[in-house]
């Protein structure tokens, strides 16, 4: 079956970053880091009260949420199709039987899972220190807000390979890479999606990126059926379109390859 050999990658892949775990000390590291500073600024910052509909408690935990997938969903993809596209590496894996696309996303599947199990330990254990547990909180929610999380990672995965792709026909193509990075910083990663002006959010919410970080976080630390209804099928619809442009920009690439005769 078709999709054996790709569950096989990621276990292969999965049992890899385990065996190098070590590889992710530093990351834990700095998110701990990261945490702590922006731990202390948002609490100055709340001095005077409740910012946007969040108390200190919700933004601390939403702060945790982003950086957890932020961080532990990181894979250097871009990187990765940038090398193989300018070596002209992938032309060796045209005829493997697999689909490149999905290969390259089964194994950073393995290495996401491992990272976000060790990130999301430290997540907790930083919220409940700093902060404590959120008011009221039901559990029976969260498995909602971890699939608002699972197309989080979709839609950021394939968007990055689509970027990675562009390497086919732009000779230097980090600044796509750089001002994408930005833009999910900004629209939802650093703040919440209700801190940035009014015309701003009418903008975001027709955008990929507040739908990678802020609409998990929001669902995961202020968990509401309209929000869920609101936000999920968006992210649904923009996981699809990142997974058709990436295979769009490999087969267009490929076609251009094979063109020229190599």
């Amino acid at each position: 079956m078709k999709i054996k050999k790709y569950l096989t990658v990621v276990r292969i892949s999965f049992q890899n970053a385990f065996v190098y775990r070590s590889n992710a000390l530093g990351g834990l590291v700095f998110y701990a880091l990261f945490i702590f500073v922006f731990f202390n600024l948002w609490r100055a910052i709340y001095q005077s009260g409740e910012a946007a509909g969040y108390s200190l408690n919700q933004i601390i935990w939403y702060l945790c949420m982003t950086e957890l997938i932020v961080f532990g969903c990181k894979t250097g993809i871009f990187s990765e199709m940038n090398e193989d596209v300018k070596s002209g590496s992938i032309a060796y894996q045209l005829n493997r039987p697999y689909h490149y696309v999905f290969y390259q996303f089964s194994n950073a599947l393995g290495t996401m899972f491992f990272n976000l199990i060790i990130y999301g330990v430290l997540a907790v254990v930083l919220g409940l220190i700093m902060v404590g547990p959120l008011p009221d909180y039901k559990l029976s929610m969260l498995p909602f807000g971890l699939f608002s999380g699972m197309l989080g990672i979709l839609i950021n995965f394939f968007l990055m390979m689509t970027l990675g792709f562009t390497a086919f026909k732009l000779e230097d193509n980090l600044a796509f890479f750089l001002i994408y990075q930005k833009l999910v910083f900004m629209l939802g990663m650093f703040i919440p999606v209700e801190f940035l002006p009014k015309w701003l959010q009418n903008v975001a919410v027709w955008l990929p990126f507040s739908y990678i970080a802020w609409a998990p976080a929001k669902l995961i630390v202020d968990f509401s059926w309209e929000l869920f209804w609101r936000v999920v099928p968006v992210q649904v619809c923009w996981a699809f379109i990142a997974i058709i442009l990436a295979i769009f920009m490999y087969s267009y690439g490929v076609r251009s390859l094979q063109a020229h005769g190599g």
